[in-house]
C-alpha cells in the first residue's frame, strides 16, 4: 500500500480521508477496511525526537539548531468517529519530505509547489545560479520526488568532490618480469631466480582507485539513469566513463557500503567530500530495500527524510546575500538572553541582515507553510517568535517579518505594516511576504516572482 501526501498537510484537519476513496494516490476497497483501520488506529505520531527514528535517515541542509525540548512533527495518522458511527481518517505531515515505511505502507511525503521551485532551491544549495539542468522528476510520480532530491544532491556533490579526482590508495604489489619496477626482491631472487633466467621479481607501491567506492558510485549512477534517463549524468560524462571502465562487475552489498564509508582514503582532507557523496549513494542504492517484509510489519519505521524548511531558509539566505552586497546576511544567528539567570535561553532567527555602514538590522523568519493570506495561516507561535526577535533588536531594527512561499495572488500591500505592532509610534516595517509559487510555474516564472519579492524587500529596508 502506498500513500502520497504533501508536506505540511492537513494542518487544520480540513481534509479527512474518505474510507472508501483516499484520493488518486490511495484508494481502498471494502475488503481493505480492516487494514486501513490497523494503519490509522491507534493514533500514530512520529516526531523528530522519537525513538522510532533510529532507522530513519535525516538529511539536513545547514545543521539548524533547535531547542532540545522542541518536538517537530513528521507524520501523524489517526481516526475520529462521527456521531452517526462512521469514521473519518486523517493524515497530518510536518515540514519533512521523503519516504517512510510503516506497518507495511509506504508514505511518499512530497515537497509542495512544483518541480521548478524545488529545483530552484536545490540550485542555490549547490551554488548554481544559472538554470541549465534539464532533468526533473517524472510528472505525476510523487514516489520519485524524494529520490529526485537525493539524485540532485548526489550529482552535484559528486561533481564537486571529484574535482581533485576519485579516492585512491597505495597498494604493495610484486611482479616477476623482464623489467624492474620499484626495488628488486632479493629474497625471492635467491630462492627462485638462480640460475638467472632473464626475469626478476620486484616489489613496488602503486596508487589504485578504491574499488568499493568505484562500484558504489557506478551503480548509483546507473540506478538514477534507469529512473530519470541518461540526462541525469549530463555534467559527469567523463567521470561516468571512468567509473564504467573501473567497475569490478560485482553488485554492492550492505557490507560493501559500510566498508567504503569507513575507508581510510576518505579521511584524507582531499577526499573528505566523498563522505556526503557516499551517504547519498547509500540511500539511492537501498531505496527499494527499506520496505519491511510483510511478515515483519511491526518493526521500527524506516526511510529517509529531508528538512524542507531548512532548504527554504538556505535558499532565502543565499538569495539575499546575492541581492544585498551592502548588507551582512546571517542565517541562524544566536541571540543569547539572560545569561546570568537560571532561565537563560538562546534564540536563533532564521535571517538577520546588518547594514555594513549604518549597523541597522532587519530580521526575518522563513516559514515553509501554506500562505493564502488567511488569518489562520499566520501561526500564533510564529507570530510571537518574530516579535520576540524584533524586541531584542529594537534599538537598531528597521524591519522584520515572516517570509513564505505564497500560493495565491493578493494585494501584498495589505500584508505590510509601516510600524511594528501597527501602533504608528515607530518607523519599523513589519511584513508578511514571500515568493509566489505554483505547481504549474515554469523556472522563468519562479525567477520573475523571486525578483519581485527582492524588490519589495529592498523597499522595506531602504
Amino acid at each position: 500500500m502506498k500513500i502520497n501526501v504533501p508536506v505540511n498537510h492537513n494542518y487544520y484537519e480540513e481534509a479527512p480521508i474518505q474510507e472508501l476513496e483516499l484520493g488518486d494516490s490511495f484508494s481502498v476497497r471494502k475488503s481493505a477496511t480492516k487494514k486501513v483501520e490497523q494503519l490509522f488506529s491507534p493514533v500514530y505520531e512520529l516526531k523528530l525526537v522519537a525513538a522510532q527514528l533510529k532507522q530513519v535517515k535525516i538529511i539536513n541542509f545547514k545543521g539548524k539548531r533547535f531547542d532540545p525540548d522542541e518536538e517537530r512533527l513528521i507524520l501523524k495518522l489517526y481516526s475520529k468517529e462521527k456521531p452517526e458511527g462512521d469514521k473519518e481518517y486523517f493524515i497530518q505531515t510536518g515540514l519533512y519530505a521523503g519516504v517512510l515505511f510503516h506497518k507495511g505502507c509506504k508514505f511518499n511525503i512530497a515537497p509542495k509547489y512544483g518541480d521548478a521551485f524545488l529545483k530552484r532551491m536545490l540550485n542555490f544549495v549547490n551554488d548554481i545560479y544559472v538554470d541549465t539542468q534539464k532533468v526533473q522528476a517524472k510528472k505525476d510520480d510523487a514516489e520519485n520526488q524524494a529520490l529526485f532530491i537525493i539524485a540532485y544532491l548526489f550529482i552535484h556533490t559528486l561533481e564537486k568532490a571529484a574535482v581533485l579526482g576519485l579516492p585512491q590508495q597505495y597498494r604493495n604489489n610484486r611482479e616477476r618480469s623482464h623489467k624492474v619496477k620499484g626495488r628488486i626482491d632479493f629474497n625471492h631472487y635467491l630462492n627462485r631466480d638462480i640460475p638467472f633466467q632473464g626475469k626478476l621479481t620486484s616489489s613496488f607501491r602503486e596508487r589504485l582507485y578504491v574499488q568499493e567506492i568505484i562500484d558504489i558510485l557506478h551503480l548509483a549512477l546507473r540506478k538514477l539513469e534507469s529512473v530519470f534517463g541518461k540526462d541525469i549524468n549530463g555534467h559527469l560524462l567523463g567521470l561516468t566513463q571512468l567509473l564504467k571502465q573501473e567497475y569490478s562487475g560485482r553488485f554492492v552489498t550492505h557490507e560493501t557500503i559500510q566498508k567504503a564509508k569507513r575507508h581510510q582514503a576518505i579521511q584524507n582532507p582531499m577526499y573528505s567530500g566523498f563522505k556526503r557523496v557516499l551517504e547519498y549513494a547509500e540511500i539511492i542504492l537501498q531505496d527499494k530495500d527499506l520496505m519491511p517484509d510483510s511478515d515483519h510489519q511491526n518493526l521500527s519505521t524506516t526511510g529517509y527524510l529531508f528538512d524542507i524548511s531548512e532548504l527554504f531558509e538556505l535558499y532565502l539566505e543565499k538569495l539575499l546575500i546575492r541581492k544585498f552586497p551592502e548588507w551582512i546576511v546571517n542565517g541562524q544567528e544566536q541571540i543569547a538572553t539572560y545569561q546570568k539567570q537560571f532561565y537563560h535561553r538562546s534564540m536563533f532567527p532564521d535571517l538577520v541582515m546588518k547594514h555594513r555602514e549604518t549597523g541597522k538590522v532587519a530580521v526575518f523568519d522563513a516559514k515553509f507553510k501554506k500562505m493564502n493570506f488567511d488569518r489562520r495561516d499566520v501561526d500564533r507561535s510564529d507570530f510571537h517568535q518574530i516579535h520576540s526577535y524584533s524586541g531584542f533588536y529594537q534599538n537598531v531594527l528597521m524591519a522584520s517579518g515572516l517570509i513564505y512561499p505564497l500560493s495565491e495572488e493578493c494585494n501584498i500591500e495589505k500584508a505590510h505594516s509601516t510600524s511594528l505592532y501597527g501602533s504608528g509610534d515607530n518607523e519599523i516595517n513589519f511584513i508578511i511576504d514571500g515568493i509566489y509559487v505554483s505547481e504549474g510555474h515554469s523556472m522563468k516564472q519562479v525567477i520573475e516572482n523571486e525578483n519581485a519579492f527582492l524588490e519589495r524587500v529592498s523597499n522595506t529596508v531602504r
